[in-house]
């Protein structure tokens, strides 16, 4: 296969609750392939928000096959031979590395690569959502059936496939060697695991007001990476609150700004609630310093452990 796409949708907001899984096969720049399984969440638990996205209820899914079933069947797909996609990858890696640790199922090797950084190559400057339901509009791509595991697996596939003709490359692997770093592909096994879409952990942000925070030492180390530039931060931290992060940039010489900028440095991205930025997981912050980075802007999109590296160098 050149490429096999795929998209979840789940039961819940725990990655781990898998509902319905779609595959679309490419070979030969065309779609050979597909399959598509209804799948039981485990202890039948269903979020009333999810089922109202994808339409899909206990009813429908009582008598479905449960993950450790369905892997046995398309596991063999799953190795260093064959690319794996979706849309907004993140997602769909992480309810596949949570779902096989649910059932105690050794996570497999291969590569896979998210089709946002993919399809951006191809709009560059636009200033085109992420969201899949808007990448496929922008390219002229039908969205079938949004939100079913098929069609947006489907879209998703095609969604590759347009930007590989525009840019008059030979194959998806010709199109990411091109862009190189543009377009990260990334071995399964390096995931940074998330459990959960919505985290609800010790460290919620509350509102702060950046300009109450001031340095608490007046020697700087000029030298330090994080002198002088300009950082912002968006979504919540896991291992410390926003507040003490932001002292902690300060206080080695950075300049916390509450948005994001041409100016812009950094920005630190934490945990996501998807319930208010959206399906694309992204918000309105990253989608910003996405869109300056595609016009040329040296924005570093950065995690908390990176940022925790930097804060000791």
């Amino acid at each position: 296969m050149d490429f096999i796409a795929i998209d979840f949708e789940t039961a819940t907001a725990k990655f781990s609750s898998a509902c319905s899984l779609g595959m679309i096969f490419v070979r030969e720049n065309k779609i050979v392939d597909e399959k598509y399984y209804l799948i039981q969440p485990p202890g039948m638990f269903m979020d009333h928000s999810n089922t109202k996205i994808h339409g899909l209820t206990a009813d429908v899914l009582i008598d479905a096959p449960t993950f450790d079933q369905v892997w046995n069947e398309i596991q063999h797909f799953f190795h260093d031979e064959h690319l794996i996609t979706a849309h907004n990858a993140q997602f769909d890696m992480n309810v596949l590395r949570n779902t096989l640790s649910e059932y105690n199922i050794n996570h497999p090797e291969f590569n896979y690569f998210c089709s946002i950084p993919f399809s951006s190559r191809a709009c560059r400057g636009e200033g085109v959502s992420n969201s899949l339901k808007n990448r496929a509009e922008h390219f002229g791509i039908d969205l079938g059936e949004h939100h079913n595991a098929l069609s947006d697996a489907r879209t998703c596939a095609n969604l590759i496939l347009k930007c590989i003709k525009l840019k008059k490359r030979k194959s998806v692997h010709s199109y990411i060697t091109m862009h190189g770093q543009a377009i990260p592909v990334r071995p399964f096994s390096e995931l940074k695991g998330q459990e959960s879409m919505i985290i609800k952990g010790k460290y919620k942000n509350a509102k702060i007001k950046i300009s109450e925070i001031a340095a608490t030492t007046t020697e700087f180390d000029v030298q330090h990476p994080l002198f002088g530039k300009s950082i912002v931060f968006t979504g919540e931290l896991e291992f410390m609150n926003r507040k003490d992060a932001m002292q902690k940039a300060i206080d080695l010489g950075a300049l916390v700004k509450s948005s994001v900028s041409s100016k812009t440095d950094y920005l630190l991205v934490g945990r996501q609630d998807i319930s208010l930025v959206g399906e694309d997981g992204l918000s309105s912050k990253e989608e910003k310093a996405y869109a300056l980075i595609e016009k040329g802007h040296a924005i570093q999109i950065i995690k908390e452990d990176i940022f925790s590296e930097l804060i000791k160098t």
